[in-house]
C-alpha cells in the first residue's frame, strides 16, 4: 500500500533571534528608547513598568506582556517606587498573523509563563551572551551548546504566539495582573492571602482557616502547581520582596529583616542564602557591580515556571 504524506504548514516561523534578556531593574531605571526592524515583547515578571510605544504609554503590571512591532519607537522605565523584573525577547517573524499583536497589551497565563521560562532556559543552553547585557548587539553562541537548544527557542516562541492567537478577542487588552484576574480559584485565594501577610509569619493552620481547605488539599495544590510546599513558597515570596527592597536601596538589611517579620537578622540571612545562594550583602553588592549603568542586574533565578 502506498502512503501519501500530508504536508505541514507553519503559521509562524522565527527567522532570527536578536536578544533574550532578563533584567532586575532598579526602582528608578529608565531606558532612553529605540526602534528596530524586528519584533520585541516585554513581559513583566514582578512589579510594574511604564512602556511607551510610539505615541502611546502603557502601565504594565505583573503578568502583562506588550509586543512592539517592527520600526516602532519604544522605551521602558520603572515607576520610581517598585523595582521590577522584566523579560525581553526580540525576533524577526513575517507571518501575516503577527498583525494580531500590534498595539496590544495582554495578560500571560500559566502555560504562557512556562513558555517564556523555557525560552530563557534554552537561551542559556545555546548562547553565552549575558541575560543582562543592555549593550549587546549580537548573540555569542556557546562553544558546546545543547543539541536542539536553538530549535527549541524558535518552537517555544511560536507556541507562545499561537496560544495568544487562539485566545483571540477573548484575550482583551488590559493592565491587570494574573493574580487579579484569577481571584476565584482556591490557589489564588491563598496566594493573595500570602501576599497580604508577606510581612508576617504564617503557618499552614492559618491557610487552612482562611481558605477552608484541609492541609492535604493545600499541600497538593502547591505541589501540583509549584513543586514545593506552601510554606516554602511563602518563604520564596518573602525573599523576592527582600531582593526588591535591597535593589530599591531604601532600607538597610537589618530593617528589611524586621519589615519581613524575621526574629533575627541571622535567621533572615540564612534563609536568604539558602534561597538565592548568596548573603543579602553579597546580593546587594552584585546588583550594583553587574551593570555598568548601576541600574540593571542579571537575574539569579529566572522566571520560575508554574508547571513542570
Amino acid at each position: 500500500m502506498d502512503y501519501l504524506g500530508a504536508a505541514l504548514d507553519f503559521s509562524f516561523c522565527i527567522e532570527k533571534l536578536y536578544s533574550v534578556h532578563y533584567f532586575e531593574y532598579s526602582k528608578d531605571f529608565s531606558f532612553h528608547g529605540e526602534s528596530h526592524n524586528f519584533w520585541e515583547f516585554v513581559y513583566v515578571d514582578k512589579g510594574e513598568v511604564l512602556a511607551t510605544a510610539d505615541d502611546k504609554e502603557f502601565l504594565l503590571s505583573q503578568g502583562n506582556i506588550i509586543f512592539h512591532k517592527p520600526n516602532e519607537w519604544h522605551n521602558i522605565r520603572s515607576n520610581g517606587k517598585i523595582a521590577p523584573n522584566v523579560a525581553i525577547v526580540s525576533f524577526s517573524c513575517h507571518s501575516e498573523y503577527m498583525d494580531f499583536f500590534k498595539d496590544r497589551v495582554l495578560t500571560v497565563d500559566n502555560e504562557q509563563k512556562t513558555l517564556i521560562a523555557k525560552i530563557i532556559s534554552e537561551y542559556t543552553n545555546a548562547f553565552s551572551s549575558s541575560l543582562n547585557d543592555v549593550f549587546s548587539k549580537h548573540l555569542d553562541p556557546k562553544e558546546n551548546p545543547l543539541v536542539g537548544s536553538k530549535q527549541l527557542i524558535s518552537q517555544y516562541i511560536c507556541q507562545l504566539l499561537i496560544t495568544f492567537l487562539r485566545s483571540g478577542d477573548t484575550q482583551k487588552t488590559q493592565t491587570h495582573t494574573f493574580m487579579q484576574n484569577h481571584t476565584n480559584t482556591s490557589l489564588n485565594i491563598i496566594l493573595n492571602y500570602m501576599s497580604d501577610h508577606i510581612r508576617e509569619n504564617i503557618t499552614i493552620e492559618d491557610l487552612v482557616m482562611y481558605s477552608g481547605l484541609n492541609r492535604m488539599g493545600i499541600n497538593r495544590l502547591f505541589n501540583v502547581n509549584f513543586s514545593t510546599s506552601p510554606i516554602q513558597y511563602f518563604i520564596k515570596m518573602k525573599i523576592e520582596l527582600a531582593k526588591q527592597l535591597i535593589r530599591e536601596d531604601s532600607h538597610n538589611i537589618s530593617q528589611i529583616a524586621e519589615l519581613l517579620g524575621y526574629s533575627s537578622i541571622h535567621y533572615f540571612s540564612l534563609q536568604f542564602k539558602k534561597t538565592t545562594g548568596m548573603t543579602p550583602s553579597q546580593y546587594s553588592s552584585s546588583i550594583k557591580a553587574m551593570s555598568p549603568l548601576g541600574n540593571t542586574a542579571e537575574v539569579f533565578s529566572p522566571i520560575v515556571s508554574d508547571k513542570n
